[in-house]
């Protein structure tokens, strides 16, 4: 049978001779459109001319996507925390190089070079600093790889993939998860080869590694007033989105199917939403709230905010944000009521050379 089915599906993630395994969820895609000119004929009279042609002028880049848990690991070279996913987020924050000893992601194309991840036995940060570039690195790829048992194996190859977006869910019944989402420069059919693992003590058979929600916490410091206000927050559920807004640039010339040939990366975008239920307790939600909404005279607050989804127990996932916008909370009135707070990712100082929006931190059971 010639038939592929996604649950038979498995996804690579490559840069160079480094072979990631990434198990998805369902609901993953992968498709490049064609951008089309048409040209049409319609003359009056008793017998007239009424066609349309239709040309091909250009590859649209490739669109995909795809949904992953987050899932921290401890490996066993060098007793590091690492993450099944982790090519993903090297790939969003411009990294181009990898070293396996030691877990490091890197951006070596800027200058100084700028590691993106630093492992230790215990976390693993993934930071912004290599990421103020005009263009993402290429040289990753994708592949997704249908493996039928019994079957024959179909391999498609995403070549120049760059992540464009990433997207935290988490709420209180269900386990973290990470919605990506991305382009390509060209799909390209691989037949049945497909490369061997080298990461593979990311071992992706692992259950200890899931993120509960249950536990989730957000832990505010307001450091825009004097003195500096603190607030424990216990949470219900929420969602954090980081997004680099690529776009690419794509020839037009006449005669021929033009390909993209380069990304061009957009504005830096982090923002999200978390929701609790309201306490009037001393330094908890009700508080917030209080304080937020009787201000009238701040135009831009700042708060050091650290989210941390499934605790701050191994494992878990914080988002630290040092210099965070809120907007005023929303109230929702149910049986209990509940409160639902935006927030943005802000340089600190105003200052728009930095990358210090936000630092993702993994702690690795």
């Amino acid at each position: 049978m010639a038939l592929q089915f996604t649950r038979d599906v498995k996804v690579l993630m490559a840069k160079a001779s480094d072979i990631w395994e990434i198990p998805v969820l369902d609901g993953f895609s992968f498709s490049q459109a064609v951008n089309s000119s048409e040209i049409t004929v319609n003359e009056a009279g008793i017998t007239s001319r009424r066609a349309r042609l239709l040309f091909n002028d250009a590859l649209a880049p490739v669109e995909w996507s795809m949904s992953t848990y987050v899932r921290p690991e401890i490996v066993t070279t060098g007793t590091l925390c690492r993450a099944i996913e982790e090519p993903l987020w090297a790939a969003m924050l411009g990294a181009d190089t990898f070293v396996t000893a030691t877990g490091v992601f890197s951006n070596e194309a800027i200058s100084p070079p700028a590691p993106i991840s630093a492992p230790t036995t215990t976390t693993n940060p993934f930071n912004l600093n290599g990421s103020n570039i005009s263009s993402m690195a290429n040289g990753w790829s994708l592949y997704f790889s249908f493996e039928p048992t019994g079957g024959t194996k179909q391999v498609y190859k995403l070549n120049d993939v760059v992540v464009n977006s990433a997207t935290i869910d988490f709420d209180i019944d269900g386990i973290a998860t990470i919605q990506w989402a991305g382009f390509a420069r060209t799909i390209t059919d691989e037949e049945s080869t497909v490369p061997a693992v080298t990461e593979d003590e990311l071992v992706v058979t692992n259950t200890d590694n899931f993120i509960r929600n249950r536990i989730s916490t957000m832990d505010l410091v307001r450091s825009d007033v004097s003195p500096t206000v603190p607030y424990n927050v216990v949470l219900t559920g929420g969602s954090i989105a980081i997004e680099n807004n690529i776009t690419y640039l794509t020839p037009e010339e006449l005669g021929r199917v033009n390909q993209p040939i380069a990304n061009i990366t957009g504005t830096r975008s982090i923002s999200g939403n978390v929701t609790c239920y309201l306490d009037t307790a001393a330094t908890k939600s009700g508080s917030l709230f209080t304080d937020l909404v009787g201000d009238v005279t701040t135009v831009r607050n700042s708060f050091d905010m650290a989210i941390n989804i499934g605790g701050i127990a191994a494992p878990s996932l914080t988002f630290d944000l040092p210099t965070a916008h809120l907007e005023v909370p929303v109230v929702n009135v149910e049986d209990l009521l509940t409160l639902d707070v935006a927030f943005h990712g802000q340089v600190a100082s105003g200052n728009v050379d930095n990358t210090n929006e936000a630092t993702i931190i993994y702690k690795g059971a």
